[in-house]
């Protein structure tokens, strides 16, 4: 029997991966279903196994497709460093804009506590949360230092409320049925933060 060649099997993967968020979109991460991925797939549900032994594998791979800009993302905002809200600006855009054009994955982003109570799961989901929130501490205590954000207030706070504020948005833009720009309220937003909290004290 002639073996397949590795980028049909690469192929086969990464759709199947595709197909699971859309399923996790339409149904919530409780009901999630390789029944339902495979029919959508038109392939026999052991085909899914054969990729991924267990659910949980598959789910680590769609957890990786999810976070596969981090990295690029990260370093290019951080090579704005010197302009920390600049910085922030460009990071927090690059992911709205990621999910403005891919709507089904920010249903990952609002599955994060469902996730982690999977112990296949959650370090790989921890992983990628606490990367994401120590950047923008990062670039907060940036701004801070610059007085670009006033330096008396806790960092942790400011951290939690620029992460915090763009979950908000996602669950807002899905509840509206994606009725205005991600980007734009997302950019508003984070600008909004910084002009309120640079001017607090002074």
């Amino acid at each position: 029997m002639e073996a397949k060649p590795i980028n049909s099997i690469l192929h086969r993967k990464q759709k199947i991966i595709y197909t699971t968020i859309d399923v996790i979109d339409e149904y919530g991460i409780h009901d999630i279903s390789t029944k339902e991925i495979a029919k959508r797939q038109k392939i026999a549900e052991s085909t899914i196994f054969k990729h991924f032994p267990k659910k949980s594998n598959l789910l680590l791979e769609v957890l990786d497709h999810y976070s596969q800009y981090d990295q690029d993302i990260i370093l290019s905002s951080r090579e704005r460093i010197d302009n920390p809200k600049e910085a922030m600006l460009f990071f927090v855009k690059a992911y709205a804009e990621y999910y403005q054009n891919y709507p089904a994955i920010t249903s990952i982003t609002l599955s994060y506590d469902v996730l982690a109570h999977d112990n296949d799961l959650r370090e790989k989901i921890e992983e990628i949360y606490y990367r994401r929130k120590d950047f923008i501490r990062e670039l907060v205590m940036a701004a801070k230092a610059v007085e670009q954000l006033y330096a008396g207030l806790d960092e942790n706070i400011l951290t939690e409320i620029i992460f915090g504020s763009f979950t908000a948005v996602c669950l807002e833009w899905r509840f509206s049925k994606y009725s205005f720009s991600l980007k734009d309220r997302i950019m508003l937003t984070t600008e909004t933060i910084f002009d309120a909290f640079g001017k607090y004290g002074k």
